[in-house]
């Protein structure tokens, strides 16, 4: 009954600060895949992500990881990734975030398709300086991701999947009386955070992708991601006791890419 009244405080009053934004990007990446033994592999990839049209750096990201087969139907992996966000307004980068991940992936094939369904459970923690109110310092989250893959063909396997975020500890509080007004004008809500509760699905994503087998030991992989992207925003002071905005902010996002994969 508490979450259903604070949904209603939060999202009548401020629904007009929702909004939809649409934007679009690049991505590029490099891996390469070592084959230690039958079902266990060893993986390294960096990642540069463009924001825009081809406007600006948005990211560099890299990731270690190593993958293990125990049945024919099922593969589990452990990673880390490093990620370094750029700001384009400062002309620098972020505080680091550190990200540990943890997945398994179950298939079975049917003549020539081969069908998937991966969990991957997330933890990141991000460093520096900022409002602990808005964000939250240490995140988990699960992806959910089924697809199905075309083999039957030599040197091209495509593929579509579709994968849901869900956020499981969001910022989230209560706002405590109406509406209040600053003397510069500026309208807020008296604000009591009530930690980081808040569950939900933040992204639908479908990723369309073709693996191109130029030899044994390369492969080329273009792929297109398409977002609708959707979350929670909150904005407080430093202090979070003052309340400016809560809303769902809607974003629709188209991604390209195209990752390079060296095996030995």
């Amino acid at each position: 009954m508490k979450k259903f009244v604070l949904t209603l405080a939060l999202l009548l009053p401020l629904a007009a600060a929702a909004q939809t934004e649409i934007s679009g990007g690049a991505r590029f990446s490099v891996a390469a895949d070592y084959k230690i033994r039958k079902g266990l592999h060893v993986n390294v990839e960096e990642e540069v992500r463009i924001s825009g049209a081809f406007q600006s750096l948005n990211r560099l990201q890299t990731t270690v990881g190593v993958d293990y087969k125990p049945l024919k139907f099922l593969k589990i992996g452990v990673g880390y990734s490093l990620i370094n966000s750029y700001s384009y307004v400062d002309r620098s980068f972020k505080a680091p975030r550190h990200r540990v991940f943890v997945d398994a992936t179950g298939h079975f094939t049917w003549n020539h398709f081969s069908f998937s369904l991966r969990e991957r459970g997330q933890y990141t923690h991000r460093t520096g300086t900022f409002n602990a109110y808005q964000n939250t310092p240490d995140a988990f989250a699960l992806k959910s991701r089924i697809g199905v893959e075309y083999k039957g063909w030599t040197y091209f396997e495509p593929g579509v999947f579709f994968e849901l975020r869900t956020q499981l500890n969001a910022p989230w509080g209560e706002t405590n009386g109406g509406m209040q007004t600053k003397d510069d004008g500026t309208t807020y809500y008296v604000y009591t955070p009530t930690g980081y509760t808040h569950v939900y699905n933040d992204r639908y994503r479908f990723i369309f992708r073709t693996d191109i087998k130029l030899s044994q030991h390369h492969v080329l992989k273009p792929y297109a991601l398409i977002d609708f992207y959707s979350p929670y925003v909150i904005d407080t002071n430093a202090e979070g006791t003052r309340l400016f905005k809560a809303a769902y902010v809607d974003q629709f996002r188209v991604n390209v890419g195209i990752n390079y994969t060296f095996k030995f």
